[in-house]
């Protein structure tokens, strides 16, 4: 007996999802083997550096993206995008102090990059620096006012610092605009179990 509903083929559903995913990961490799050569050709190609960095990144590879990008910082200095990567592979890697100077970097060179605000944010509350993650979400809100992951980073800083009012009006503005109930009903919760005792539970 089989799970999931058959197609006329006898393949079910579940085996088509893995045909996909196993067809994803092939283009994924073919595309660092032509941007590996390329950067053979061309040690100095940061758009190589940088697309190879983006693909390791999808591959969950942040070790590999990491070493690329550190490229393309050395090639582009002033690249906002360049750093904000880098922070990336940073938080994949659970480094968030390498992270926040990365992120730091990219709004200095770009102020309006939310998603560079929302990640130093993300990190800070990972660190419990929530009271230092809250001028970034409220810069990610001016830029976006939509911003779901704001509110929602927002929901859970609160819920460190012991403003339960404030987190549960985020949590409900964040789930308004789309983001998963359950997830943030489960990260606000953490939070409050992790704030210091002098807040309250």
């Amino acid at each position: 007996m089989t799970n999931g509903h058959a197609h006329e083929d006898g393949r079910t559903h579940e085996d088509a999802r893995a045909d996909e995913q196993a067809a994803a990961v092939s283009r994924l490799e073919e595309a660092i083997h032509d941007l590996t050569r390329a950067i053979e050709r061309d040690p100095d190609d940061a758009d190589a550096y940088y697309r190879r960095g983006v693909t390791y990144g999808q591959m969950a590879a942040p070790l590999e993206a990491l070493r690329d990008f550190n490229h393309v910082v050395r090639l582009r200095p002033e690249s906002a995008e360049a750093y904000y990567n880098r922070g990336m592979a940073h938080t994949s890697l659970h480094q968030p102090l390498q992270a926040i100077d990365d992120y730091t970097r990219a709004v200095e060179l770009d102020p309006g990059h939310r998603d560079a605000h929302n990640n130093r944010a993300a990190s800070y509350i990972e660190l419990r620096r929530a009271d230092e993650a809250l001028p970034d979400l409220a810069r990610a809100l001016e830029i976006d006012p939509e911003s779901a992951s704001a509110y929602a980073l927002r929901s859970m800083a609160h819920a460190l610092l012991g403003n339960d009012a404030q987190s549960r009006e985020d949590k409900r503005r964040a789930v308004a605009l789309g983001f998963d109930a359950n997830a943030l009903e489960y990260l606000v919760l953490r939070a409050q179990q992790q704030r210091a005792p002098d807040r309250g539970v």
